[in-house]
């Protein structure tokens, strides 16, 4: 590894280390507090007891710290929405006190995510500088502070590319399903391997028939068959007025009725998987790299949809900076994206991410185009900055919401007093929450136009190499041969 490499390993756990220092442990805090469902979920399983529903699931929740939950989610249970056999991966966690179980699980976070930006380091071609300046706002702020699964995800999606790529059939199709953690997240790139890749077929169905057993082993028949019928329905319908990126969200904070928000992002995200799979399969015929048919439809499936958070658009970067390294003709229009799709904008109200956005997306762009492009990434991340404090001043961002809670039924599902909550304190319809979407959006859309362009754009079947790239950057300016030796660079 080079020396100067190192210190980008140490981003995202740096800024994590900000963050939780200004949230001190002492008081009410939300760190880990997506863990914390999956943990009570963990335990209820444990108690052999159904994990989807209110009771005891609330009651674990409210009793789990330290630290403590915030005050406002004390009437309601946090859902954990992931299927029988995911939640299995917390019934050990569960048998340790919340703050032990909370920092072997956040470790195993940054663990996960270690080893798979190395792996999409040799996937993509690109450094794992690059690679590490791009996931260090996603995941210390929306995956690591919270506690989501991602990493994990993340890590299977990266072997599975691998594996496609050596012609190892049975890891790969092994290492898909064990992305379906997140089942919509791995699902494109199941889907896509189900098609293109035949000798992967058997693996994944047995990989899927397992888990299906381990997940009715967990919480037993009825309640795995009422997760299907049930539970991501209701979770779908609570979810819809969370502010988030999916289309169904947007357009619930546009006035949309919820089912009909619902069946929109559900065509779109079927739409977007087909496109998905369609463009990854050209990819793989121009280059023959198999991999693609792993990173692609992902980073097409998470553009609109019906439930897609911030961190979950992670799964789509490594797509793009495959053909940012690959394709100097679309380097900008990859790169210009990119720089702004990797921002939690959303959670700018932290002071430590306001300071280092402009220094992440400078620096970006200096690795990838060149300083001067850099510098323009860094300003225009400081003005978007700057606006969302110029519309909280004036009076456009979202109106402090005092939510009343009901009596919930025990043997309810959890998404009934959580739909409540994100109905009456999370939908915040704002112009500022409004224009908060837009960069991340925007960024994502030219990431992926930048991959249309290259599957049917280029006049010739061979794809350019890393090297070639690096050496044709000789008689250009200094700054582009720097960002070339930075983007060709190797572990």
């Amino acid at each position: 590894m080079r020396p100067n490499a190192r210190w980008t390993w140490l981003l995202a756990p740096a800024i994590l280390a900000a963050l939780i220092a200004l949230n001190p442990l002492d008081r009410p805090t939300y760190l880990m507090g997506d863990f914390r469902a999956f943990y009570c979920a963990g335990s209820v399983i444990a108690q052999n007891a159904n994990p989807y529903l209110e009771e005891p699931l609330r009651g674990c929740e409210r009793e789990a710290g330290p630290p403590a939950e915030p005050a406002f989610l004390k009437p309601v249970a946090l859902p954990a929405p992931l299927p029988p056999y995911a939640l299995l991966l917390f019934v050990p966690f569960a048998l340790l006190p919340f703050p032990v179980a909370a920092a072997l699980y956040g470790a195993l976070l940054i663990a996960a995510m270690v080893a798979a930006t190395a792996l999409f380091a040799r996937v993509t071609g690109a450094s794992s500088v690059l690679l590490n300046v791009v996931f260090a706002a996603i995941t210390a702020t929306v995956t690591y502070y919270v506690g989501q699964p991602v990493p994990l995800v993340l890590l299977a999606i990266a072997a599975a590319a691998l594996f496609a790529r050596n012609a190892c059939w049975s890891a790969a199709g092994a290492c898909a399903v064990a992305a379906s953690i997140e089942p919509h997240v791995a699902l494109p790139a199941i889907v896509a391997m189900l098609v293109a890749l035949p000798r992967t077929r058997v693996p994944i169905v047995i990989g899927g028939v397992v888990l299906g057993l381990a997940g009715v082993l967990a919480v037993g028949l009825p309640a795995s068959i009422a997760y299907v019928r049930d539970v991501v329905p209701a979770h779908a319908l609570a979810n819809a007025y969370e502010w988030q990126f999916s289309l169904t969200s947007v357009l619930t904070s546009l006035g949309v009725a919820a089912p009909l928000a619902i069946r929109c992002g559900e065509l779109m995200f079927a739409a977007m998987i087909a496109l998905g799979v369609v463009v990854a399969r050209r990819l793989r015929a121009m280059t023959g790299d198999a991999a693609v048919l792993v990173i692609v439809p992902p980073a097409f499936a998470v553009f609109g949809g019906v439930h897609v958070h911030f961190q979950q658009l992670a799964v789509a970067f490594p797509a793009i900076v495959f053909v940012l390294v690959r394709y100097p003709r679309v380097r900008t229009l990859a790169a210009g994206g990119l720089a702004f799709a990797m921002i939690p904008w959303n959670v700018m109200g932290s002071t430590v991410l306001a300071g280092l956005t402009p220094l992440l997306v400078g620096t970006f762009g200096a690795l990838t185009i060149g300083r001067r492009a850099g510098l323009v990434f860094a300003v225009t991340a400081a003005c978007i900055g700057f606006s969302l404090l110029a519309l909280a001043l004036i009076g456009l961002g979202p109106a402090h919401v005092e939510f009343v809670a009901k009596s919930y039924p025990p043997d309810s599902l959890a998404e009934l007093s959580w739909g409540d909550f994100s109905r009456a304190a999370l939908m915040r319809p704002s112009l500022m929450m409004h224009w908060l979407r837009l960069p991340t959006l925007a960024g994502l859309a030219c990431g992926l136009l930048a991959i249309v362009r290259v599957a049917y754009g280029e006049r010739s079947a061979a794809s350019t190499s890393v090297t070639t790239i690096a050496t044709g950057a000789a008689n250009a300016s200094r700054p582009a041969r720097r960002a070339a030796a930075v983007l060709a660079a190797s572990e």
